[in-house]
């Protein structure tokens, strides 16, 4: 048994109530590392370290990582394994939920940090709402997610048969996602490569170049207009609420209909278009027409 597998073996066993399910694969830990950028300046919020085979990773480059967990199991584990690191303060670990941890708590700034997690599967929609709407955003995160939830943040392709041309579906949850940042689909993580072996597989997702920028004012000839977040969300949320409905259906009890026929003129949306095949920029004109 080689030390990887050595060291893996110790410890405590995954909680099922946490959604816990330990990643066994230096490959992908060394993956991870890569494509969010980590370097020896980095500072590195890890999100769920369990045993610490990524918080090793991050380490090695030199980052200085702040590790947020909650299993309490996991702390002494942590706490006897990295010593030497915490004791330099190249290494803090915190015992906290972290959908109940602000960033700014942790001395972290806005832009001046990255996250990298492998995070439970029934948080994901609030985690990534949590640091992507936070006033103290990571400058870009790595994240293992489930597979299917991976592909739908990128938005699922369809077509491309040879008879059609391959399209984005979006849904809320991609158009949410790129309004912060730019996703991308990294790499397939087989079930094999965690203990214990989960039912499906998982994916490696990079959030690149996250801000607010997208609800800044724009200007044209004659107004300035601006965007809230809330706004834009409400729109959306509703524009997706009954997928078999075209979208101008949707949202004609919250935009007058006479209002929206003249934007899809505009904007060159047919009037049979639906939700999904709405880009993120067509969002944004149609949210602005609230004000």
């Amino acid at each position: 048994m080689n030390n990887f597998s050595n060291n893996f073996q110790k410890g405590f066993s995954a909680k099922k109530s946490l959604g816990q399910n330990f990643l066994h694969a230096p490959h992908i830990v060394g993956k991870m590392v890569h494509e969010v950028g980590v370097e020896k300046s980095s500072i590195v919020l890890e999100v769920g370290p369990g045993k610490g085979v990524l918080t090793r990773g991050l380490l090695d480059v030199g980052a200085k990582v702040i590790a947020v967990e909650k299993d309490d199991r996991a702390i002494g584990f942590l706490a006897e394994k990295f010593a030497p690191k915490i004791a330099t303060g190249q290494l803090t670990v915190i015992h906290q939920d972290v959908l109940e941890f602000e960033p700014s708590s942790a001395g972290l700034i806005s832009g001046n940090y990255l996250i990298a997690a492998n995070i439970p599967y029934y948080i994901t929609g609030e985690f990534l709402r949590k640091f992507l709407e936070t006033d103290c955003p990571p400058k870009r995160m790595i994240l293992m997610l489930q597979k299917e939830v991976a592909k739908r943040i990128v938005g699922e392709e369809s077509g491309g048969n040879g008879k059609k041309p391959k399209t984005i579906k979006e849904s809320i949850l991609s158009i949410s996602v790129k309004a912060y940042g730019v996703p991308k689909y990294i790499v397939t993580v087989p079930a094999r490569h965690f203990r214990p072996v989960p039912k499906v597989d998982s994916a490696l997702i990079l959030i690149d170049t996250i801000s607010k920028t997208f609800f800044s004012a724009t200007a044209d000839a004659t107004h300035t207009t601006s965007l809230s977040e809330a706004d834009f969300f409400n729109v959306v949320k509703t524009g997706f609420a009954h997928k078999r409905k075209v979208l101008i259906k949707n949202l004609e009890n919250l935009i007058p209909r006479d209002v929206l026929t003249q934007k899809w003129q505009e904007i060159g949306l047919s009037q049979t278009v639906r939700a999904e095949n709405v880009t993120l920029e067509q969002w944004k004109i149609i949210a602005q027409l609230l004000h």
